[in-house]
C-alpha cells in the first residue's frame, strides 16, 4: 500500500533493531508495526481500530489460494509486537476475527537502551533513540519486511554524528538471517540504498583485508545513464495525464495509479484497475477498460480478467463481511474511541467507497 500523505512518518525505537534481545523485531512484526503508524485514524493520536482482514489487504499479503495464510502473518506479528511491548491490543473472541483497538506504546522512543556484544567486536551494540522514516521512504520498502528494515537501519546510521560502517555480520543479525540472505536483500535494495565499499589494506602478516561498507539512502536519480529513462517517464505522465483529465468520475480523476493500471498497456492491471473499471462511472476509463481487454483478448490472455474477476468478488465478499462485523463490534468499543473512529471512518467512506483503499 503506497501512502500520499507527506505529513505521515513512522517512528521506530532503535531498540526493535537490538538483536540478541527480547526487543528485536522479525521482518513482518517490523512492517506490521511500521503499517499500524501509518493508519492511525484521526482524533486518535497513538490508537488504530482495525482487523486483521484490513492489515492484510492494506500490506497486500493476501495468498487467494489460502486466505488463511495471511491472516496467520498478520495474527503472529501483532501478538508479537505485544508480548515486546510495543502495543496494547484490546478485542474479544478472537484476533483474526474481531475488531482490534490497538495502542502504540512510547516506551521505547526516548531514553531507552538495550545493548548486545559479539564475540567479533571488541564494544557491545548500543540501541537507542529512535528513527523517524518519512512515507516517501516508507514506500519505498513496497510492503517488504526486509527492505524495511534495512532502509530504517540505514537511515538510523547513516544519521550519526560520525561516519558508521557496517559490517556484513552486522546486517545479518539485525535482519536475522544468513549471510548469504542478507546479501541477497542488500542487492535487492540497490535501486534505492548506496553501498560504498570499505577501503582495503594489508592486515600485519600481509593477507589483504578490507573495511566494512557504509550505506545511504538515495536521494535521487544523478547518474547520466538513466537520463533516458526519465525523460520517457516524464513523456509517459505527460501523456497519461491529458488522459486523465478526461476522467469524469471523481473517486478515480486524480488517482493516477488506477489510471496508468488502465491506460497504460505497459502497466500491470492489479485489483485497484479492476475494480475501477467495475465501478466506474467514467465512459473513458471505462473504454480505456475495454480496449485493454481486447488486446489481452488478441493475445490469448483472457485468464487475466478471469483471475481478476474472481479477486473482485473474494474481495467484495470479505468487504462485506467486515462491515458487518464492524457495525455489530463498534458497540463495544468505549465511547471517547468510538467517536474519533467513526468521524474518520466516516470521512473516508465520503471520500472514496472502496473499503480496501489506501488509508493515508
Amino acid at each position: 500500500m503506497k501512502m500520499n500523505n507527506k505529513k505521515s512518518y513512522v517512528i521506530i525505537p532503535n531498540a526493535a533493531f537490538g538483536f540478541g534481545t527480547e526487543y528485536h523485531l522479525n521482518k513482518d512484526e517490523m512492517m506490521v508495526f511500521a503499517h499500524l503508524q501509518m493508519m492511525k485514524q484521526v482524533g486518535l493520536e497513538n490508537t488504530t481500530i482495525t482487523m486483521v482482514d484490513m492489515l492484510v489487504a492494506g500490506l497486500g499479503w493476501e495468498t487467494p489460494a489460502k486466505p488463511s495464510r495471511g491472516k496467520k502473518r498478520v495474527s503472529d506479528a501483532l501478538e508479537g509486537l505485544e508480548s515486546k511491548g510495543y502495543i496494547v491490543i484490546t478485542f474479544k473472541g478472537k484476533i483474526s476475527k474481531d475488531v482490534l483497538t490497538i495502542t502504540i506504546t512510547k516506551a521505547y522512543e526516548k531514553d531507552f537502551e538495550v545493548s548486545t556484544s559479539v564475540e567479533w567486536r571488541e564494544s557491545p551494540f548500543i540501541f537507542k533513540g529512535f528513527t523517524r522514516v518519512e512515507y516517501d521512504k516508507y514506500n519505498l520498502a513496497e510492503n517488504n519486511g526486509y527492505y524495511f528494515i534495512a532502509i530504517a537501519y540505514t537511515l538510523w546510521r547513516q544519521n550519526a554524528t560520525y561516519t558508521y560502517q557496517i559490517a556484513n555480520k552486522e546486517w545479518e543479525l539485525v535482519l536475522g538471517v544468513t549471510d548469504k540472505t542478507a546479501r541477497e536483500i542488500l542487492v535487492g535494495c540497490a535501486s534505492f540504498i548506496t553501498k560504498i565499499s570499505g577501503a582495503g589494506y594489508a592486515n600485519e602478516q600481509g593477507q589483504y583485508q578490507q573495511e566494512p561498507n557504509t550505506y545511504e539512502l538515495k536521494k535521487e536519480v544523478s547518474t547520466g545513464s538513466k537520463l533516458e529513462k526519465v525523460q520517457q517517464e516524464v513523456t509517459n505522465m505527460t501523456y497519461l495525464e491529458k488522459f486523465a483529465s478526461t476522467v469524469t468520475d471523481p473517486r478515480y480523476m486524480s488517482n493516477m495509479e488506477v489510471i496508468k493500471e488502465l491506460y497504460d498497456k505497459d502497466t500491470r492491471l492489479d485489483w485497484k484497475g479492476y475494480e475501477a473499471y467495475k465501478e466506474t462511472t467514467c465512459p473513458n476509463l471505462k473504454k480505456a477498460g475495454d480496449d485493454l481487454f481486447a488486446i489481452l483478448e488478441k493475445k490469448g490472455q483472457t485468464w487475466l480478467k478471469e483471475k481478476l474477476e474472481k479477486e473482485y468478488q473474494d474481495r467484495k465478499k470479505r468487504q462485506r463481511e467486515i462491515q458487518i462485523h464492524m457495525t455489530k463490534m463498534l458497540e463495544t468499543i468505549p465511547n471517547e474511541l468510538k467517536e474519533g473512529w467513526t468521524s474518520s471512518y466516516k470521512k473516508k467512506e465520503k471520500e472514496d467507497d472502496s473499503f480496501f483503499d489506501d488509508i493515508n
